[in-house]
C-alpha cells in the first residue's frame, strides 16, 4: 500500500497542508499513519480520494459540518436529499446576488446621471425624453397635506420609513413623490385647491417580490424631464405650462399622477442644498390622444 506524506497529499488533492492538519484535528480527514519519531502524517490513495470529495463538496458551498454529515451518511437517498437542499440554498443565494447586482446597477445609474447633469441648472430650460418602463414596484403612502415644502415631504418620507423598518430598506432605492394633479387641466384647476396638496411619498423598490411593496407604477410610455433644484410655485407654473404645450404639440394626454423621482443618492441627501442641488427626474405616463 502506497503512503504519501502530507505535502504530496496536499498536491494531489488541491487542499493546503495546513488545512489537512486542521481537518485531522476536527476528525474530518484522519491521516492513516503518523510516524512516531518524525511525526510525519501519511495518507493512502483512498484518503486522497476522500480529500477530493471533501474539496468538491466545499466548492459546492457545503459547510464543514455539512461535509461531515454527508460523508457519514451511507444512504444515497439521504445524500440526495442533502444535495437537493444545498441546491435550493444556492438558488436563493443566486437570487440575492442578482438583487444586489440590480441595486449596484441602480447606484451606478444614479451617479452617472449626477455626472451627466453637471450642466443642468435650475434655469427653466427643459427637455422631454419619452421612455418606456415595465411595471415598477414601489412602497408609498398618500396623504392630503395642508401645505407644500421640503420639510413636509421629508417628515412624510421619514414616517414612511419608520412604519416599514428603515434598516431593511435598500439604501439604493430612489425616493419618489406622486403629485396627484390633473395635468390635462389648466393650471388654474390645480391652483384652486392650494394650499392643500394631494401627495404620495414613497420609493422605488428593487424587485416585485420585495416584502414592503404596496403599489406599482404602471408599465407604459413616460415623458421624462431631468432637472436640478426644487421647483417653487412660479417655476412649477412655468413647468406646468411647458408640459401642457408639449402634450398638445405631440398629441398626448396624461394618465395618472406627476411623479418626481429623486436621482441624488440617498446617502448624499443630508450634505446638499435641497433647493439648489437636488437632482430629480419628473415622469408622467402618456398615451396618444386618439387612443
Amino acid at each position: 500500500m502506497s503512503l504519501f506524506k502530507i505535502g504530496e497529499a496536499a498536491k494531489q488533492s488541491g487542499i493546503p497542508a495546513s488545512t489537512l492538519r486542521y481537518y485531522d484535528q476536527i476528525g474530518l480527514i484522519r491521516s492513516r499513519q503518523i510516524d512516531p519519531h518524525s511525526k510525519y502524517r501519511y495518507y493512502t490513495q483512498h484518503d486522497i480520494t476522500h480529500m477530493k470529495i471533501v474539496q468538491h463538496l466545499r466548492r459546492m458551498d457545503f459547510s464543514l459540518e455539512e461535509v461531515q454529515l454527508f460523508l457519514n451518511e451511507r444512504d444515497m437517498n439521504l445524500q440526495l436529499g442533502l444535495l437537493d437542499k444545498k441546491k435550493q440554498e444556492i438558488k436563493l443565494k443566486r437570487l440575492a446576488l442578482l438583487q444586489t447586482e440590480k441595486e449596484v446597477h441602480r447606484r451606478i445609474e444614479s451617479i452617472e446621471k449626477e455626472l451627466i447633469s453637471t450642466t443642468i441648472t435650475k434655469k427653466d430650460s427643459w427637455e422631454i425624453v419619452v421612455k418606456h418602463f415595465d411595471e415598477r414596484p414601489i412602497l408609498s403612502k398618500r396623504k392630503i397635506f395642508d401645505r407644500g415644502g421640503i420639510d413636509i415631504y421629508q417628515d412624510a418620507f421619514l414616517q414612511l420609513l419608520k412604519e416599514n423598518s428603515f434598516e431593511d430598506v435598500p439604501v439604493t432605492s430612489l425616493v419618489l413623490q406622486h403629485h396627484h394633479i390633473q395635468l390635462n387641466e389648466e393650471f388654474s384647476h390645480f391652483e384652486r385647491h392650494l394650499p392643500e396638496i394631494d401627495l404620495e411619498v414613497g420609493m422605488l423598490l428593487p424587485s416585485m417580490t420585495f416584502p414592503f411593496q404596496n403599489a406599482t407604477l404602471p408599465s407604459g410610455s413616460y415623458a421624462c424631464i431631468v432637472s436640478r433644484g426644487m421647483a417653487g410655485k412660479e417655476r412649477f407654473r412655468k413647468l406646468y405650462s411647458f408640459l401642457q404645450e408639449w402634450l398638445q404639440e405631440n398629441n398626448y394626454k396624461v394618465e395618472g399622477p406627476l411623479i418626481d423621482i429623486v436621482l441624488t443618492d440617498l446617502t448624499q441627501l443630508t450634505a446638499i442644498d435641497y433647493t439648489e442641488d437636488i437632482l430629480s427626474e419628473t415622469q408622467f405616463r402618456i398615451t396618444p390622444n386618439n387612443a
